[in-house]
């Protein structure tokens, strides 16, 4: 037996005694649980040993699906045990069904979060008892939801035990002998409803912007006899959500202000007053420290987040728990100010890749144009006179940034877009401009004039087999900014601006527009500037990355650029 019930009673003595460093929350969790040993009949409720036993020993079933554990038996932590056997060890007396029936867990990646859900997923498949059970893997996206689902796919086809007693779809898997079933559902898929739900496995709550997800699926729930809503989840940046709403009435439940008799929580972060940049600290967050998250691992993603604000708040969220508020400074104004180059001369012919992000008609609109050879980038900023009036009597003083050419204002009270085409005209006569990229939405009219004028480029795509194909393209070309295509470009801006590879023209709104970026980091990793939590105006950011986004798609290493030292994005 390799996860007998006394690892949950070690854990607990461990962690009352201080033996094992936590945050006072888990503390609170402990000491929760030794509180409901104390009044366990007169709430209501038995601990049931043997059947928390029996989870535990299902565990032992199940064959790890990644890293130097692949194959081995899932040998459970003893944090994880305090999980696993509350959740399946407490027992309501009048029915003797279970009394945890909601599961918040809210902990730091490389822990095993994901593998540790997917394990529960396959309790609640193979030997829950109910009849023909319901398990969904959720999730915001496809790609998240199908993380979970695919570790316990993984989990059920290494397992000689469980393995005959499944089919094991592609996209699904299927218990013969109770019809249960267990899929990936997520809210972009738009599959969540019509579901008679015995078990979800909630991932990533915190990017979840409503609940639509989590109650339409727990709406699923009302005719089960013990269903278990199983959120497990990182921290985030988005402190309006549902997610810290609900943390919030966890903390409380913790602290004893309310009851919630049907919900464990557990919350593994830093305590207030703790110093983030104490190494000493993180152990707080990651039970796991020393096991699946190795101390030169954090303190090395820790040296790349002192020196960018986009991964401080990666490092804070995701291997501190911490939640971040989401202005932090993504690049600091001092390394952005090294690549200003407001002198260098490109000379007419050289080769540019533009993009335009048009505002609204009476806001900003920023043009952009990158020049490959120099690593130069140069962008031209629009607005319409009537809003640079306005904002010059609410601190910002667009009326002298346009004195000083670094903005063009046009007549009236929206953007004349007359001012834009001209320019972009002029610099098609003087420069090799392949492409241009518009965002599509509110550019159609702006697109149809600038086709009419600037023809076309030949030039190769590469298929999904490797095989350039060439042909004439027209030089306007759409680029929508949703984060498949936003991150990157967006990541390629970052790396060039930090290793000071990017020069740029030195124009004083673009740094101010730097300063206000926020990013949208999706739960697979993409990023991309987001304009609603930016603190204000971000219209020459977003054009400097998309047209280096134009060159990333349409450069497919023809050129050879003697001046740039840039290796080429394909």
């Amino acid at each position: 037996m390799i996860n007998p019930i006394s690892k949950l009673y070690d854990y607990v003595s461990g962690v009352e005694s201080g033996e094992i460093v936590v945050c006072n929350y888990v503390k609170l969790a402990v000491q929760r649980f030794q509180n409901d040993l104390l009044a366990a009949t007169e709430k209501g409720f038995l601990f049931d040993e043997e059947a928390a036993q029996k989870a535990l020993d299902f565990f032992e079933l199940l064959r790890f699906t990644k890293g130097k554990w692949k194959g081995k038996a899932f040998d459970l932590q003893p944090w994880q045990c305090f999980i696993v056997a509350n959740i399946f060890g407490w027992k309501r007396l009048d029915d003797g069904n279970r009394r945890f029936t909601e599961v918040y867990v809210e902990i730091c990646k490389k822990n095993g979060k994901t593998e540790l859900a997917a394990a529960i997923g396959l309790i609640m498949l193979v030997i829950d008892e109910e009849n023909t059970p319901e398990v969904y893997a959720a999730a915001a996206t496809r790609d998240q939801a199908g993380i979970c689902f695919k570790a316990a796919k993984s989990m059920a086809r290494q397992s000689e035990y469980i393995r005959p007693e499944l089919d094991i779809l592609t996209y699904s898997l299927y218990c013969d002998y109770n019809e249960g079933t267990m899929s990936a559902v997520s809210h972009d898929a738009d599959n969540t409803e019509g579901k008679h739900s015995s078990c979800v496995l909630f991932d990533e709550y915190h990017v979840h912007k409503t609940d639509d997800v989590k109650t339409s699926l727990r709406s699923g729930m009302a005719a089960r006899e013990q269903p278990l809503f199983f959120t497990i989840t990182t921290s985030g940046s988005n402190k309006q959500g549902p997610c810290y709403k609900y943390r919030g009435d966890c903390i409380s439940i913790l602290k004893g202000f309310y009851n919630r008799e049907n919900l464990f929580t557990v919350i593994y972060t830093l305590d207030e007053g703790d110093d983030w940049e104490d190494p000493n600290m993180w152990r707080k967050a990651n039970p796991n420290y020393g096991v699946s998250v190795r101390p030169q691992f954090l303190q090395e993603e820790y040296e790349k987040a002192k020196k960018n604000g986009r991964e401080e708040v990666e490092f804070k969220t995701k291997h501190l728990d911490l939640w971040v508020d989401s202005d932090v400074t993504w690049l600091a104004s001092e390394l952005w100010a090294k690549g200003a180059d407001p002198n260098i001369q490109i000379p007419a012919d050289a080769v540019c890749y533009a993009a335009v992000d048009l505002g609204e008609t009476s806001d900003f609109t920023a043009y952009s144009k990158y020049f490959p050879e120099y690593n130069f980038v140069t962008t031209r900023y629009y607005v319409p006179e009537d809003t640079a009036e306005y904002a010059s009597r609410h601190g910002i003083d667009y009326k002298e940034w346009a004195e000083d050419e670094f903005l063009t204002l046009t007549p009236g009270c929206t953007t004349d877009y007359e001012w834009l085409k001209q320019d972009i005209y002029e610099d098609a006569s003087n420069y090799d401009m392949r492409f241009i990229s518009l965002d599509p939405w509110h550019s159609a009219m702006l697109k149809q004039d600038l086709e009419n004028e600037m023809g076309t480029t030949y030039a190769a795509i590469r298929k999904e087999d490797g095989e350039l194909v060439y042909d004439y393209h027209s030089k306007v070309q759409t680029f929508k900014q949703a984060a498949i295509n936003m991150s990157p470009p967006t990541k390629l801006f970052e790396e060039m601006v930090m290793n000071t590879r990017l020069k740029h023209d030195g124009n004083p709104v673009s740094a101010w527009q730097l300063a206000n970026v926020a990013l949208h980091t999706d739960p697979i990793g993409n990023i991309r500037p987001d304009k609603k939590k930016s603190r204000d105006k971000i219209d020459g950011i977003v054009s400097k990355i998309m047209a280096l986004g134009t060159y990333v798609k349409w450069h497919i290493g023809t050129e050879n650029y003697a001046n740039s030292g840039f290796t080429g994005i394909i």
